[in-house]
């Protein structure tokens, strides 16, 4: 990519970003990219924008990667990247792990993975409530990798029965705890034989911020 086209890249980026209303910090947090890092690729410093950086920032900033890059002809096409998989919405807790009827995906969300091996242990789920507020809101969504076990204080999706619930798991010998971040949710503790009522199912991995 010459010098020119990385500044009008750079210039499209930081153009479209402020259409949006959007601040580096924004977009840091729905990219998953450092606040440093977008601020270098804005201004130019850092040279060619790497294919798998460009779709998650266009993708942050509702443009196709193309346009991002200014690929205006077929031959110039966004070549596909091996480690971005389609990975499965699913518009509640409940629904994400099989518990009820409408338990089939949403949606698709381009996500990027470093193993292809693990990408269909992968989902992403629709936060609903405020229990785990402020660090996962109403309308966020999580990204979870299904997993029976998590080590003690991860934040986790856990069944109890037929409920699913997003929450912080901290265990000892012959107890549990689920914690919630919001003060207002006391904390539900488990002893004994109760423990076994708990069923770790997945362990959060990120976090999506809304608009």
């Amino acid at each position: 990519m010459s010098e020119k086209r990385e500044n009008e890249v750079a210039n499209r980026m930081k153009m479209r970003r402020k259409e949006l209303g959007l601040s580096l910090q924004d977009l840091a947090d729905r990219t998953r990219l450092s606040k440093s890092t977008l601020q270098r690729y804005e201004t130019g410093t850092t040279g060619k924008l790497p294919v798998e950086k460009a779709r998650l920032i266009a993708e942050a900033l509702k443009m196709p990667a193309e346009q991002l890059l200014g690929l205006e002809t077929a031959a110039e096409t966004v070549p596909e990247f091996s480690d971005v998989y389609n990975i499965p919405v699913y518009d509640s807790v409940s629904a994400g792990f099989g518990c009820y009827a409408d338990s089939c995906a949403v949606s698709v969300k381009p996500t990027y993975l470093t193993n292809a091996a693990s990408a269909g242990d992968f989902l992403w789920i629709n936060v609903k409530g405020d229990s785990m507020s402020p660090k996962i809101e109403d309308g966020d969504m999580i990204l979870v990798r299904r997993q029976d076990s998590v080590e003690s204080g991860s934040v986790a999706v856990v069944m109890i029965e037929d409920e699913a619930l997003v929450k912080r798991v901290k265990y000892g010998r012959d107890w549990l705890e689920l914690h919630s971040f919001n003060p207002y949710y006391p904390v539900r503790r488990f002893e004994k034989d109760e423990v076994n009522r708990i069923v770790v199912v997945g362990l959060v991995k990120e976090v999506c911020k809304k608009l």
